[in-house]
């Protein structure tokens, strides 16, 4: 427990670093390691921030952003703080209105026309009807999608109660960037198919819609992740730290609210 909050203080030091080079007017997820032996352990989470809900953004090395199921506009005072509004791929799990937005999208159309969408055939559907073209994603594949390797993980509960079914096709995302594995979850409870994800670091589902912490727990063991970012938390901060106190000694992990890192964890 001691060194798990140990790591987590380090990391937590270093990306409110980096946020706050960010609001400077620096490119954007630039990060400032203030300790030499922190170095390794925020270097996977450079670029990274998680604005709301399961609205995570990566700035890659050399330029270009990649999104998932961004909630926020371009506009929206945290997107413009972290830097990333102008993204040139947009990855959306599953159509709930929490991570599903398709105002949202035509507004990040309007900033890059060239961006590129991607989600299951279900959202896909959803978004032609509003004038927005995507790509269609299946299950257990890999793409090549804005120069950006993707990897789709099914995201379900086997529980109906939890309306997320597996016949839905919804997904989680790996993504290859940045010299590392980075794996959103999306809406979904723990799957066999977690354990061949190779993430580095994993953004499971904490509260709400299904998900619990025993669940994220074992998403984070079957992953096999070093780092975990906790999202979907509905701001449940006793909850969080729960979850970070349940993490294996040698596993890291940071916490956002709404785009900052919480001092309490």
């Amino acid at each position: 427990m001691k060194r798990n909050l140990t790591c987590s203080l380090l990391v937590a030091a270093a990306l409110a670093a980096s946020l706050i080079s960010a609001s400077a007017g620096e490119k954007p997820g630039k990060m400032n390691c203030p300790m030499a032996d922190a170095k390794a352990k925020c270097k996977v989470l450079k670029g990274v921030v998680h604005l709301r809900d399961n609205d995570v953004r990566f700035a890659r090395k050399g330029g270009g952003m990649v999104f998932v199921d961004p909630t926020a506009g371009p506009t929206d005072p945290l997107a413009v703080k972290a830097g990333l509004v102008k993204p040139d791929l947009i990855l959306i799990t599953h159509p709930h209105g929490d991570h599903f937005q398709p105002a949202v999208l035509q507004e990040y159309l309007q900033a890059n026309p060239q961006v590129i969408l991607a989600g299951p055939a279900e959202v896909v559907k959803l978004a032609a009807e509003k004038g927005i073209t995507m790509q269609t994603v299946a299950t257990n594949q890999t793409y090549q999608l804005a120069g950006v390797e993707v990897s789709t993980v099914p995201a379900y509960f086997e529980n109906p109660q939890a309306k997320h079914p597996q016949a839905g096709g919804w997904v989680g995302y790996v993504l290859a960037l940045n010299g590392a594995r980075y794996y959103v979850t999306g809406d979904t409870g723990p799957v066999p198919e977690m354990a061949a994800t190779k993430a580095d670091v994993i953004f499971p589902l904490l509260s709400g819609c299904g998900g619990n912490l025993p669940d994220a727990v074992k998403m984070a063991e079957l992953s096999g992740a070093k780092f975990v970012v906790p999202v979907h938390t509905s701001g449940q901060v006793e909850t969080i730290k729960k979850y970070v106190g349940q993490l294996p000694k040698e596993v890291m992990s940071a916490y956002y609210l709404d785009a900052q890192l919480n001092p309490t964890i």
